[in-house]
C-alpha cells in the first residue's frame, strides 16, 4: 500500500540533507489556510445578502418562524397561512431557535434581527468547509481535507443552500452531519478515556442537531445505519470477531442515544421526524439481534469459514427484509417518495423534478456547465473503492473510513438523481471524494523515494495543475452571486406594500402559490394568504381550476376560504403550463410539449411582432382578405384565429397552429387554444373574452381591480356582484351604466361566484358623501343559483345622493383564527380539529372585524379531489385531472355567541359525526380509480349574518 511505502521510506529511506520539514510547517500552514478558505467561501455566500430581501421565496416564510423564534423560542402556531385558519409550525425548530441564539448573542453588537438571519447561511457554509477539511483529513489525508474545502468554498451545488437569502434546513442539516461524522470516527479510534468521553458527547450532540434543523435529516441516520451495518457484517465474515465486539461496544450505545434524544425532542417540535426515528430504532435493532447473533451464535452454527459465515449473514438479511416488507408494505421500496414528483403539484415544482445530467453539469462545474468537480470525484471515490477491496480481499484488512466514504457517497448519489433538490446535499460526499482524489496524488508524490527537493517539485506541478480550479471557480461564484437580485420585483414591492397600507389586518390575499409568502411576509403585505409554498397545497388546484378555466367550469368557492383579494401577475405567463395542467385544462403530454402562452415582445412593424422564442407573427393582406400568420423557422400556419383587441375586428384561420393570438397596441400573445379564455387571460392581459356569454361581465362584478402596477393587478373579490342592470322604461326594459333617483322597477343581473345565494335580504342605500341619507329592502328571501342565475327584479325608490349601495345580507363566514385552536388542551391542527366520530373539547379564539352579538360555531368538512378525464390511469402521459372542492358538511358546536373587542373566546365539548369516509366511498362508486383526494378538512367556521356590497355607484 503507498502507506506502507511511506513509512518504510520514513525508517529506511535517504535523509532528506535539506533542514527544511515540510510536514512540522503543514501543521500550522493548512489550519491557517483553510480559515482563509472559509473566509472567502462566507464572502461568496454573503454577495447575496446586499439585496434588500431574499433571494429564495422560502426563506420569508423561515424569517417570519426565525421572528417568532426569538419571541417564543418554541413557536407552534403561524396565523398568516392558510387563511383564515392558520397553522401549526411543521418545520423543525432547531432550524429557528439555533439562528436566535445567535441573534441573542449578536443583537448586543447592534445586529438586528434581519442581519442576523442574513449571516446564518453563509456562517453555514463557513463552518462547513472547515468541517469537510477536518472530516477529509481524518478520512484520508491533510491534502484531501484542504481540497475538499477548497471545492466547496466555490461549489455551486454547496453555495445553493447556504448563500445568504437560503434559510432552509438542509445546509445545517450537512453542517452537523459532518462534524457528527469526524466526531464519531474520534470517538471510536480514541483510547483515552476522557477523549472518548467527550468525542462520543461531542457525536451524539451533532447527531442530535442535525436532527433539530431539516425534516430531510433521516437521511444522516441511514448513512449511519448504513455504515455500520456493513462495517460490522464485513468484520464478521472475515473473522474479526473482537473488532465486531469493540464497535458494537462503542457505536450502538452512541447511536441508541441520537436516537432517544432526538425522540425525546419530537414532543416539543425541535425534531419533527418521530416516524422516521421510529423506522431507524427498528432497523437499529434488526442490526443489534444480527450483531448478537453473529457474536453467540457459533454455538450453534457452522462460522469455521468465509462462506459459512457469509450465508449466514445473507440468510438472516433475507428474512430481515421480508419481515421489514411484511410490517411496512410495498412502500418499504419508496419511503423517499413524498420528497420529489409525488403528486400533480409536486410534478411542476422544478427542485422536486428528476434529476439530469444536465443539472449535475450545471451544480458541479468549475465555470458554466462543465461537471468537471463531479466528473473528478467519480474517480475519487472509484479509487476508495478499490483501495478498500484490495485491503479487504488480500489483506484482510476493513478499513472503516473508506467504508464509511463508499457508503455515504453511494447513497447520497443515489439520492441525487431522484431530484434537483438533492444535488445540495449530495456535495458533501462528491466534495469529499474529489479531495481524495488530489489527495491521493500528494501522497504518491510524498511516498516517492527521491529527494525533498524533487518531491517538492512534482508537489508544486500538482498544485499548478489543480489551483485554476478554485480560483476560477470562486471568481465564476462570486460574479454569479453578486449578480443575484431580490426574486420580489418593483412592482410586487408596491402591490404588497399598498395591501399592507390600504387593506385590513384580517384581510385575505392569494395569488399563484408561489407568492403567499410575500404575501404573508411582515417586510411587504403582512396579510394572511390562502396559499403558499408550504400549506394548503389541496388549494392549489382550485386557485388552478379558477385561472385555468373559463365560465362556470372556473368558478369556485373562494367565499369558504374568505378571500378578499387576488393578485395577478402577467409574468406567470411563464408558468401557464403547470397552472393549466393543475387546473385540470390540458394533459400532461400538453404541459410538456406545448407552451401555453408565447408572446411576441418585439414590434418589428405595423402588425408584425417577434419573440423571443424565434417565432415571428404577422398580419397579412392575401386577395383581398386578412390572414394571421405565424412563422417559425420554414415552417409556416395560421392559428385558430387573430383577435385585434384595438379594433375588435376576429380573424378566422386554419387552426394548424393550435393557438389563438391576441394583438394590443406594441405586441402581441399566442394563447394554446384551450386556455385561450381562461380567467388568467382576462385578469393578467385584460382580454374581454369568453366562451360563455356575458361571463367576462359578471367576473368583473366579482373580481374589482383596486390596483395596478401595469404588471402586477390587485383584483377586491365579492363573492357577489351586480353586473348589470336593467330599469322599465316606455314598456321596455332598457340597460343602464348607474342607478339615478326616483321610482321605477328594476332587474338585477347577479353574478354569484362559487356558491348560492340563499334567503338573502338585499338592501338599498343612499349617501350624501360619508353621510347615510337612506335605508330601505328592496327584496327578501332571495335565492340564486351560481350555475343558473336568474335576473331578480325590483322597485326602486332612489332618493337625491351623491352615491348608492346595494347590499346582500345573507349567513357567511366571518373571523379569522388568532391563535392555534385546541382539543382536550393540545394544539391540534387548525384544518382538520377532528376525523370522523371524534370528540372532545375545543378551543378556539378568533378576531373580526367588528363585533357580532349571534355568531354560531361550526365545524366545516370539505374534501377537495382530482377526477381524470383523460388517460387510461394516473400515469399516463395523456391523463388530466380536474380539480374539485365539496363543502360536505357542516356541524354546529355552538349558538348565540356574543364578540367583546371584536374578539370571541370558545370553550366546549365538539362533536364530529362520521361524514367523509362515507363521502370518499361515494367518490370511488362514481368514478373508480379516476379519482384521487387531495385535501380533508375540518375547519372551525364562524357563521354569522354578513353583508356584501354587490353594486356601489
Amino acid at each position: 500500500m503507498v502507506e506502507t511505502k511511506f513509512k518504510e521510506k520514513s525508517k529506511g529511506g535517504e535523509k532528506s540533507s535539506s533542514p527544511f520539514n515540510f510536514s512540522k510547517v503543514r501543521v500550522y500552514l493548512f489550519p491557517i489556510l483553510v480559515v482563509i478558505i472559509g473566509i472567502i467561501g462566507y464572502k461568496i455566500r454573503a454577495a447575496t445578502g446586499q439585496t434588500k430581501y431574499f433571494i429564495d421565496p422560502d426563506t420569508f416564510y423561515h424569517f417570519e418562524i426565525y421572528k417568532l423564534a426569538i419571541q417564543e423560542w418554541i413557536p407552534k402556531y403561524y396565523s398568516l397561512s392558510d387563511a383564515p385558519f392558520g397553522a401549526v409550525v411543521k418545520e423543525p425548530l432547531g432550524l429557528y431557535i439555533i439562528p436566535a441564539i445567535l441573534y441573542k448573542m449578536f443583537s448586543a453588537f447592534g445586529v438586528n434581527e434581519i442581519g442576523v438571519f442574513k449571516m446564518w447561511p453563509p456562517l453555514v457554509g463557513f463552518f462547513s468547509i472547515i468541517g469537510v477539511y477536518l472530516l477529509g483529513k481524518k478520512l484520508h489525508s491533510e491534502w484531501a481535507g484542504l481540497w475538499a474545502a477548497l471545492a466547496m468554498m466555490f461549489s455551486v451545488a454547496h453555495w445553493t443552500r447556504t448563500f445568504s437569502g437560503n434559510a432552509r434546513g438542509d445546509g445545517p442539516f450537512l453542517m452537523f452531519f459532518i462534524f457528527s461524522v469526524l466526531f464519531m470516527f474520534y470517538y471510536l479510534e480514541s483510547i483515552d478515556l476522557k477523549k472518548k468521553s467527550l468525542f462520543g458527547v461531542l457525536f451524539v450532540l451533532s447527531g442530535v442537531l442535525m436532527l433539530t434543523v431539516w425534516n430531510g435529516s433521516p437521511f444522516g441516520l441511514m448513512v449511519l445505519l448504513g455504515f455500520a451495518s456493513l462495517y460490522v457484517v464485513t468484520m464478521f465474515i472475515f473473522g474479526k470477531i473482537e473488532d465486531v465486539k469493540k464497535f458494537a461496544r462503542d457505536f450502538y450505545p452512541a447511536y441508541l442515544a441520537i436516537l432517544l434524544l432526538g425522540y425525546a425532542l419530537t414532543f416539543n417540535g425541535i425534531v419533527r421526524v418521530g416516524g422516521h426515528i421510529k423506522f431507524a430504532f427498528e432497523v437499529f435493532l434488526g442490526l443489534t439481534l444480527l450483531t448478537t447473533l453473529m457474536l453467540y451464535g457459533g454455538r450453534y452454527l457452522n462460522y469455521s469459514d468465509k462462506t459459512h459465515r457469509f450465508g449466514v449473514v445473507v440468510v438472516v438479511i433475507l428474512l430481515g427484509i421480508t419481515g421489514a416488507y411484511l410490517y411496512v408494505g410495498p412502500k418499504l421500496f419508496s419511503l423517499m417518495s413524498g420528497a420529489y414528483q409525488s403528486t400533480q403539484v409536486y410534478e411542476t415544482v422544478q427542485e422536486l423534478a428528476k434529476t439530469t445530467w444536465d443539472d449535475v453539469k450545471r451544480y458541479y462545474s468549475v465555470k458554466g456547465t462543465d461537471g468537471l468537480i463531479f466528473l473528478l470525484s467519480l474517480i475519487g471515490a472509484a479509487i476508495v473503492g478499490f483501495k478498500f477491496l484490495k485491503g479487504m480481499f488480500s489483506e484482510n484488512k476493513v478499513k472503516s473510513e473508506s467504508l464509511f466514504l463508499v457508503v455515504f457517497y453511494g447513497l447520497s448519489i443515489y439520492l441525487m438523481w431522484t431530484a434537483v433538490r438533492f444535488l445540495f446535499l449530495a456535495s458533501g460526499a462528491v466534495l469529499l471524494a474529489f479531495g481524495i482524489l488530489v489527495g491521493e496524488l500528494f501522497k504518491i508524490v510524498e511516498s516517492m523515494q527521491e529527494k525533498t527537493s524533487t518531491k517538492a517539485l512534482y508537489a508544486v506541478l500538482l498544485i499548478l495543475l489543480f489551483i485554476p480550479i478554485p480560483i476560477v471557480g470562486a471568481n465564476t461564484t462570486y460574479k454569479s452571486a453578486s449578480a443575484s437580485r431580490d426574486a420580489v420585483t418593483p412592482s410586487w414591492e408596491e402591490t404588497l406594500k399598498w395591501l399592507r397600507e390600504n387593506t385590513h389586518e384580517y384581510d385575505t390575499a392569494t395569488s399563484w402559490w408561489d407568492y403567499g409568502y410575500w404575501i404573508e411576509s411582515s417586510l411587504l403585505g403582512n396579510r394572511r394568504a390562502s396559499a403558499d409554498g408550504g400549506h394548503a397545497r389541496d388549494r392549489d388546484y382550485i386557485i388552478a381550476r379558477f385561472l385555468a378555466n373559463d365560465g362556470n367550469q372556473s368558478e369556485v368557492d373562494f367565499e369558504s376560504w374568505q378571500l378578499n383579494y387576488f393578485i395577478v401577475w402577467i409574468q406567470d405567463w411563464a408558468k401557464f403550463n403547470a397552472i393549466s395542467y393543475l387546473g385540470g385544462a390540458i394533459s400532461r403530454t400538453e404541459r410538456d410539449r406545448s407552451g401555453m402562452v408565447l408572446p411576441f415582445n418585439q414590434k418589428i412593424g405595423e402588425k408584425a411582432y417577434y419573440s423571443p422564442y424565434g417565432i415571428q407573427f404577422q398580419i397579412i393582406e392575401q386577395e383581398g382578405k386578412k390572414l394571421g400568420i405565424i412563422v417559425a423557422g420554414n415552417q409556416q400556419g395560421e392559428p385558430v384565429q387573430t383577435v385585434d383587441l384595438q379594433t375588435g375586428e376576429v380573424i378566422p384561420g386554419k387552426g394548424n397552429f393550435p393557438y389563438v393570438v391576441y394583438v394590443f397596441p406594441n405586441y402581441a400573445v399566442a394563447v394554446y387554444h384551450k386556455v385561450a379564455t381562461s380567467n388568467f387571460i382576462k385578469l393578467a392581459f385584460g382580454v374581454p373574452i369568453s366562451t360563455e356569454a356575458g361571463f367576462t361581465g359578471k367576473l368583473r362584478s366579482n373580481f374589482r381591480v383596486v390596483k395596478s402596477t401595469g404588471d402586477v393587478a390587485t383584483y377586491e373579490f365579492v363573492p357577489f356582484g351586480v353586473y348589470r342592470i336593467e330599469i322599465y322604461e316606455n314598456n321596455t326594459w332598457k340597460s343602464v351604466s348607474k342607478l339615478s333617483p326616483g321610482e321605477y322597477k328594476a332587474r338585477l343581473y347577479i353574478s354569484a361566484f362559487g356558491r348560492d345565494i340563499k334567503d338573502a335580504t338585499i338592501k338599498l342605500r343612499a349617501y350624501n358623501g360619508d353621510e347615510l341619507v337612506s335605508e330601505q329592502v328592496i327584496a327578501q328571501n332571495v335565492n340564486v343559483n351560481h350555475l343558473n342565475e336568474i335576473p331578480l327584479e325590483v322597485e326602486l325608490k332612489l332618493p337625491n345622493a351623491t352615491r348608492y349601495q346595494l347590499v346582500l345580507i345573507q349567513k357567511g363566514p366571518v373571523g379569522v383564527l388568532t391563535e392555534a385552536p385546541k382539543v382536550d388542551g393540545k394544539i391540534t391542527n387548525p384544518i382538520r380539529v377532528f376525523g370522523d366520530g371524534q370528540s372532545g373539547e375545543l378551543e378556539v379564539k378568533a378576531g373580526f372585524r367588528k363585533d357580532y352579538s349571534n355568531l354560531g360555531l361550526y365545524l366545516r368538512a370539505t374534501v377537495i379531489y382530482l377526477v381524470r378525464t383523460r388517460g387510461e390511469s394516473n400515469d399516463d402521459p395523456k391523463a388530466a385531472f380536474e380539480p374539485h372542492m365539496d363543502i360536505i358538511h357542516y356541524e354546529k358546536v355552538a349558538e348565540g355567541l356574543s364578540t367583546e373587542n371584536r374578539e370571541v373566546y370558545f370553550k366546549g365539548e365538539a362533536n364530529f359525526p362520521v361524514v367523509i369516509q362515507p363521502y370518499i366511498e361515494k367518490l370511488k362508486e362514481k368514478y373508480g380509480d379516476r379519482v384521487e383526494v387531495r385535501g380533508i378538512r375540518v375547519e372551525p367556521v364562524f357563521i354569522a349574518e354578513k353583508e356584501y356590497v354587490i353594486y356601489e355607484g
